[in-house]
């Protein structure tokens, strides 16, 4: 299943965006209401990494995370998925593959 994000609606019913992320929170939610076996996340990286790979010319991908890892290193800064994405996934245990663009060599973090 494909499903687009970003728009949403406010308290008085008016349409909005949800802003940075928010993509991957619609993913999220949904996936989590569904059940889903596996959410997926696109990005132009292979997943999260030990530093920005624009900055450090050694950084490299972290194989595999907890949650708790991932949602600690969006907390202090990690870019690749922010903490509100990672809580409905959490809840129901469902492993999240970060997949990038460029290059979708397979990264899971569970």
């Amino acid at each position: 299943m494909f499903l687009p994000g970003y728009i949403s609606s406010n308290h008085n019913g008016d349409t909005t965006t949800l802003g940075r992320g928010g993509s991957d929170y619609t993913a999220a939610i949904v996936a989590a209401a569904i059940k889903a076996e596996i959410l997926e996340i696109w990005k132009d990286v292979d997943g999260f990494m030990t530093a920005d790979p624009r900055k450090v010319d050694k950084a490299y991908t972290i194989d595999s995370l907890s949650y708790s890892e991932a949602m600690e290193l969006s907390h202090f800064g990690a870019k690749v998925i922010y903490t509100p994405t990672l809580r409905p996934v959490f809840r129901e245990n469902i492993p999240v593959l970060v997949k990038n663009t460029l290059s979708p060599k397979q990264k899971v973090l569970s």
